[in-house]
């Protein structure tokens, strides 16, 4: 497909469309080319031996004297192409093509040489060219689209891939080699159908569907990327991955009830904490928190050491007031990712619900060590701390709350209410 593999100059005689016409060309002039009849004649003995190098000199020497002479100049191009100068060969391809443009032999190998060069414009230059003179050949076809993928211009890599199409309408190298273009050409809408029609050739294309829907999730057009990957789960049924990805796209687009069937569909083929996690989401938004709590127990037995499936399932205990199970739940997290500040302000709520106030504070006191505490948490430090009968501290934790002017208006109210009892407490000591 890149040209590469293809890229070999023919033999002068395939060029030449007889088993050694081109080699032995330049002795048949020795009849009719009185010029450096003597260099031709050496030129093709050595050129019989297979010795390009020796062929070299006679064959300059002709070509000098006689720079029309597109046999002996075709001779010499592919000697210095054979003996690793390339340089020298295309620029006696370019004279020849110029000399004698419908010569196919020459235009095919300086193509080759341009391709194998890395100059892949130029190549596709020429191949475009060859393509006009035998336009339903594939193998030019192929190279033609090969160069232009290579150069980067991948609108006519495209157009060469659809002409090679219509050529060879069952090549899974030309259906898929389309499909490339186009999507590398930014046309990802135009590529999916071919890309599925490379999947009814060889089924074993249908593994870039996923790819191509991802492509279509990122540039938004998700409902597209959803029924492709529709199309893959059909063909697939038992891929657990594409079953939730069309789950957690439906779920991002709201649409829950056709969510549920996809994500319980790729838990039941596959489960793993993100799975089941995906699936409690699924079951909370549609109002089923039994059945999203059970999932978030199921997603922190399957990632132990996971604190964010911890996390989650620890605030599903917090929000059924199972408060003791919730705590356990938040230290399981803290101690595999200390670092999870909502894990340590669901621990201070859920050790305040117990009654145990002192580790309330300090797991507060840990969550401040690791940023900003929000209202909510500046709130039930002050609580905790007035629980405990510290009063100073509990004024300066209130006193804090309120500075933050909270949302909160019935906490703020309380908030002052006991900072007036406090200030009287202080003053009688």
């Amino acid at each position: 497909m890149t040209g590469r593999a293809e890229g070999r100059a023919p033999a002068p005689g395939a060029c030449l469309r007889s088993g050694a016409r081109a080699i032995l060309a330049a002795a048949a002039l020795l009849t009719v080319a009185p010029l450096g009849a003597d260099a031709l004649r050496d030129a093709a003995e050595a050129l019989q031996d297979g010795d390009f190098s020796a062929a070299l000199p006679y064959l300059e020497e002709a070509v000098k004297d006689d720079p029309e002479n597109v046999n002996a100049r075709f001779n010499l191009a592919y000697a210095l192409q054979s003996t690793g100068d390339s340089g020298g060969a295309i620029r006696h391809y370019r004279v020849i093509a110029e000399q004698q443009p419908d010569l196919l032999p020459a235009r095919q190998n300086l193509a080759a040489l341009l391709a194998q060069a890395g100059r892949f414009a130029a190549a596709a230059g020429e191949y475009e060219v060859l393509a006009r003179m035998i336009p339903d050949d594939p193998a030019i076809l192929r190279q033609l689209a090969a160069a232009h993928r290579e150069a980067g211009d991948h609108g006519s890599a495209s157009e060469a891939f659809r002409r090679l199409v219509a050529v060879e309408p069952e090549s899974i190298d030309a259906v898929l080699g389309l499909a490339q273009s186009l999507d590398e050409a930014g046309r990802l809408h135009d590529a999916v159908p071919q890309y599925l029609r490379a999947a009814a050739i060889e089924p074993r294309y249908l593994e870039a569907l996923p790819a191509a829907a991802r492509r279509l999730e990122e540039r938004g057009y998700r409902e597209d990327a959803i029924e492709l990957y529709r199309r893959y789960a059909r063909a697939r049924p038992r891929d657990a991955a594409a079953h939730e990805e069309i789950g957690i796209l439906l779920l991002e687009e709201d649409r829950v009830r056709a969510a549920l069937p996809a994500l319980q569909r790729a838990v039941g083929l596959e489960p793993t904490f993100q799975r089941h996690a995906a699936l409690a989401e699924a079951y909370r938004r549609s109002g089923n928190e039994g059945a999203s709590h059970e999932q978030l127990g199921l997603a922190a037995r399957a990632a132990p050491s996971n604190g964010s499936a911890r996390l989650r399932y620890a605030n599903s205990l917090l929000r059924q007031r199972q408060f003791d199970s919730a705590a356990r739940e938040y230290v399981a997290a803290v101690d595999a990712d200390s670092g999870i500040t909502d894990a340590w302000n669901g621990l201070a709520f859920a050790m305040f619900q117990l009654g145990s106030f002192q580790a309330s504070v300090r797991a507060i006191q840990e969550s401040e060590q690791r940023g900003p505490i929000g209202p909510p948490t500046a709130y039930l430090k002050a609580l905790s701390l007035d629980k405990l009968q510290q009063y100073e501290p509990a004024r300066a934790a209130y006193e804090a709350f309120l500075a933050m002017r909270p949302a909160m208006p019935d906490e703020a109210w309380k908030a002052e209410q006991r900072l007036r009892t406090i200030e009287k407490v202080l003053s009688k000591r």
